[in-house]
């Protein structure tokens, strides 16, 4: 007797009028990728498992709610609208917020790969640098306290990490869990004080991480950058 054949579903959808079939179970990010499609992404990345936390990628599926992409589950019939006047003033003030208080000097020349927030501000037209802002990472923004800004860990002789640069989108963290399975990188501190730290809080340099570099390669933002490619 013949052992039965494993079917996977399919369900089809439209992604702004581009019908797609994908396998059931697809979030709608992909589904809009199969379609040719691309929606941004700053906490996303094909690599690493989706979470959802910086909301980039919202869409309108119809519901009373934009949802996010890449953590939202494409239903059969469903019709995506990935651009629009609503979703671009959301895409606006999301860059907005997160470059109030972004240091001025991002764009220096201190990074080792583009910035996917600039970038992103550039396309949907979010002020920057923010009027007010001075470059010091002390002066009040939007309305946002000048506080003391975070630091530059120049720590490890491989990576340089930029807290002030950081948006906390995790992919390093689980690049470094998922990908490297090392289990180095989490996040420390509360309200604004959080940031991304290593093992106990420890600075790059004198923690257990051995430098495969998997976290500079997903940072969207530079704030974790190659030193000899900083320095050089």
């Amino acid at each position: 007797m013949s052992e039965p054949v494993a079917t996977t579903t399919a369900i089809r959808l439209t992604v702004d009028g581009h019908e797609v079939e994908v396998p059931a179970g697809t979030t709608v990010w992909d589904a809009a990728r199969a379609a040719g499609v691309e929606i941004p992404v700053l906490c996303h990345d094909p690599r690493l498992p989706p979470v959802g936390v910086c909301r980039v990628c919202l869409v309108d599926v119809g519901e009373k709610k934009l949802a996010a992409s890449c953590v939202r589950e494409a239903s059969d019939g469903m019709t995506v609208t990935t651009r629009n006047e609503k979703i671009d003033a959301c895409r606006k003030g999301l860059a907005e917020l997160l470059l109030s208080d972004y240091p001025v000097d991002s764009e220096s020349g201190s990074k080792t790969h583009g910035d996917e927030l600039l970038a992103l501000a550039a396309e949907y037209g979010a002020e920057w640098p923010p009027a007010g802002a001075n470059g010091d990472r002390t002066t009040a923004v939007a309305g946002i306290p000048a506080g003391d800004g975070r630091p530059i860990d120049q720590t490890s002789p491989v990576i340089r990490v930029d807290h002030q640069s950081c948006i906390l989108c995790d992919r390093c963290l689980r690049a470094c869990d998922d990908v490297q399975v090392n289990g180095v990188i989490g996040r420390t501190g509360k309200g604004y004080a959080t940031r991304i730290g290593f093992d106990l809080d420890d600075p790059m340099g004198v923690s257990t991480c051995v430098s495969f570099g998997e976290c500079e390669k997903v940072c969207p933002t530079g704030a974790l950058s190659l030193v000899q490619l900083v320095d050089h």
